[in-house]
């Protein structure tokens, strides 16, 4: 695109966007005005009330100037990216957040300028979620105009999160302090970032009128792999992503001795002297690096009471290799790596304590402690990321080992197999970054959508073969009690081998066929019902003229069910060879030979013969159980087996369970459950659709509220 094209281009989009802002900044200085008000009369001292008085008259002082400066900035964010892009990486593309700056920046006095960048982070975070479609096509587009094909959606002048680093520069000023200034990005967030989607369409229409076409390349943070619905996956609230950095500050109040309980380092690890300069990344990283080659190296445990053992052996390197290398170069560990640190640590101590995740699998992930701390040394927005690609994959490979159920198979292409393939693609490349990891989640996710297609399909099968047996079963119960009802104590033989051997059948397929009110059913019943009263004697000759008159339907009636389950012809001869005799004799008057019928027996149980069904909260647990929630139990014979609740009989008291793949794990009576629950042998694992780290975080952080006075803990 030639350079006046370009300046043609960059008027008509500023044009939108002022038209735009002007819009929106009325609303945000009267939605500002209301919520420091409404803070000011909340408060619960005089202090707090005074900032945010304070608040108020600042900014009706200097909002002409903060919008002036902030409507310039966006102006020239979008003018430099159109028309010279290195200048505007240079201004805008470098120095976007402090918690990915150099460590010398983050000394514990400027954990203001980090919970801001926090607060601001939270609001991009959910922006870019909210509008991720729009924004990836708007950002295809200005790729083209700018002749990229590296660029990010994240870095154009009019993503939430520029446009968020305008806000902060914007408020640099500000004097009304930290709380205050908070309120900004809440409100940014409600007003400009939630109506993007206002912005992106205009901006949209007018590159596609410029002739661009969508840039192929432009890289994403990842691609996105759907995934089957898990079952009650909208019952669990995500964490808040402030969550980590929460807990962060909750390890830092810790003393000493309270360290010493929860099994972390001492808090003198890697200190010295305060003009002492920090340790860079880097220095760690190293560290890190040649410990995840150890664990590379090393054989896998064999058992969790091993994989302990190995998991504090290699925190105990750790310590020791970091003192080496901090006393080497004459640096300190800043406080901030020290609590990543403590808080790696406690994560993948949860990981070894995990109720959801089965023993074998646990001995795996335990030993991506090192890869994970270094990511997280390195890139601080594992603290504030949910979607972050080193957590995703956490995610992933928990949720999949917690479905896992040990069978023997330990293939490469088992879920076993996979997770410790994906495992170890971690451990053996420390020198790539984070693209790794998403190559890595990819592949596994894909491995893993394709094996829920499949089992989709599997138990779905299994469930149909299930409700067959199941009508099966009810057709056969009920022709058993309607030939109870109709067939007499004796009758000739003929007659009950045909109803006994054949007619039985067909009354079943005509129940299964048709159903019980069908026309085919009641059919078959009167069938048996005229079989029966062919064979009485007739002494009336008038009777026996009707009699004969009806004989041959009743025999046509007979071959067509006969024929209708394909039943041997020549048996079939002799069947009504035996029953022509039968109606002969009947016709003379006399009585057919007989015998005793024997219906399906009928069992009487005495009280006492009955054992009691007790009707406690463990029967409640298996009658709420929903299809798609998991159990874990143990056999009779010591085997440990987890499956999801796949299909509840709805005629007989079963349970069906399947594994991972579809496959029919287990079948069982509720009581049997029940019984399982009771003695401590089975659990419902009610946590495992939750994901893994925002199970590990909540867990973390009820452990350091267990520690903490409550007036220590962050609101």
């Amino acid at each position: 695109m030639s350079l006046v094209r370009k300046r043609e281009l960059h008027a008509a989009i500023s044009g939108h966007l002022r038209e735009w802002m002007d819009k929106l900044w009325p609303v945000f200085l009267e939605r500002m005005g209301d919520e420091f008000f409404r803070l000011a009369e909340q408060s619960a001292s005089d202090s707090v009330q005074r900032g945010y008085t304070d608040a108020i008259s600042e900014l009706r002082q200097g909002e002409k100037r903060l919008v002036r400066q902030f409507m310039q900035e966006c102006t020239r964010a979008s003018q430099l990216f159109f028309l010279d892009f290195r200048a505007y990486q240079q201004s805008f593309l470098r120095t976007q957040v402090h918690i990915g700056a150099n460590q010398e920046s983050l000394e514990l006095i400027d954990e203001e300028v980090l919970e801001e960048d926090l607060a601001a982070m939270r609001v991009v975070h959910h922006a870019e979620n909210q509008h991720l479609s729009r924004l990836k096509l708007v950002t295809s587009l200005c790729a083209s105009a700018i002749g990229s094909s590296t660029l990010k959606y994240a870095d154009i002048p009019f993503s939430p999160r520029i446009m968020t680093a305008i806000l902060e520069t914007s408020l640099s000023s500000w004097q009304a302090g930290l709380q205050s200034k908070l309120v900004f990005y809440r409100v940014f967030g409600k007003t400009f970032l939630r109506r993007l989607n206002e912005l992106y369409p205009q901006l949209i229409e007018e590159l596609e009128n410029a002739g661009l076409v969508p840039q192929e390349n432009v890289v994403v943070r990842r691609r996105e792999i759907p995934r089957p619905p898990t079952p009650d996956q909208h019952k669990h609230v995500p964490m808040e992503e402030s969550t980590l950095f929460g807990i962060l500050a909750m390890v830092r109040q810790l003393h000493q001795e309270q360290r010493e309980q929860l099994g972390l380092f001492s808090q003198d690890i890697g200190t010295g002297p305060e003009d002492l300069p920090v340790a860079p990344p880097q220095l760690i990283s190293t560290v890190l690096q040649d410990l995840q080659k150890e664990v590379l190296q090393s054989p896998c445990p064999m058992d969790i009471r091993q994989a302990r053992v190995t998991h504090n052996a290699f925190r105990g390197r750790l310590v020791t290799e970091l003192e080496k290398s901090v006393k080497g170069q004459h640096v300190r560990l800043h406080r901030l790596d020290q609590h990543i640190i403590d808080v790696v640590s406690m994560l993948f101590e949860y990981i070894l304590d995990d109720p959801v995740i089965p023993a074998q699998m646990k001995v795996l992930l335990v030993r991506l402690q090192m890869p994970v701390l270094r990511v997280a040394v390195e890139d601080k927005t594992f603290l504030t990321n949910r979607s972050h690609p080193v957590r995703d994959l956490l995610n992933s490979l928990a949720s999949a080992a917690a479905r896992w159920a040990d069978e023997g198979d330990y293939s490469d292409n088992s879920i076993y197999g996979r997770v410790e393939q994906a495992v170890q693609r971690i451990l053996a490349h420390p020198d790539k970054g984070m693209e790794l990891w998403e190559e890595v989640n990819e592949d596994f996710s894909a491995f893993m959508v394709n094996e829920e297609r499949g089992a989709v399909v599997a138990e779905e099968r299994l469930a149909q073969v299930a409700k067959g047996r199941e009508r099966l079963s009810l057709a056969r119960q009920t022709v058993d009690e309607v030939l109870a009802e109709l067939l007499p104590a004796s009758i000739p033989a003929p007659v009950y081998q045909i109803i006994d051997e054949v007619w039985r059948d067909v009354m079943t397929l005509a129940w299964l066929r048709e159903g019980e009110n069908s026309k085919q059913w009641k059919h078959a019943v009167d069938v048996v019902k005229r079989l029966l009263e062919s064979t009485v004697p007739i002494p009336d000759p008038e009777e026996r003229r009707r009699y004969m008159a009806a004989v041959p339907k009743l025999y046509a009636d007979l071959r067509r069910g006969f024929a209708s389950i394909a039943y041997d012809s020549t048996r079939t001869a002799w069947l009504l060879k035996q029953l022509q005799h039968c109606h002969v004799t009947s016709l003379r008057g006399l009585q057919p030979a007989t015998m005793k019928s024997t219906p399906a027996e009928q069992y009487s149980l005495e009280e006492d013969d009955v054992e009691p069904i007790l009707d406690d909260e463990y029967i409640q647990a298996v009658n709420d159980l929903k299809e798609g929630q998991w159990i874990s139990w143990t056999t009779s014979d010591g085997k440990q087996l987890r499956g999801k609740f796949s299909w509840r009989s709805e005629v007989a008291d079963l349970l069906m369970f399947v594994d991972l793949r579809g496959r029919k794990l287990a079948e069982m009576s509720s009581s049997e459950l029940a019984d399982l629950l009771r003695l401590g042998r089975a659990r419902i694992l009610t946590e495992i659709n939750r994901p893994f780290m925002d199970r590990a975080l909540a867990s973390i952080q009820a452990v350091l509220a267990r520690q903490l006075p409550a007036q220590a803990l962050p609101a």
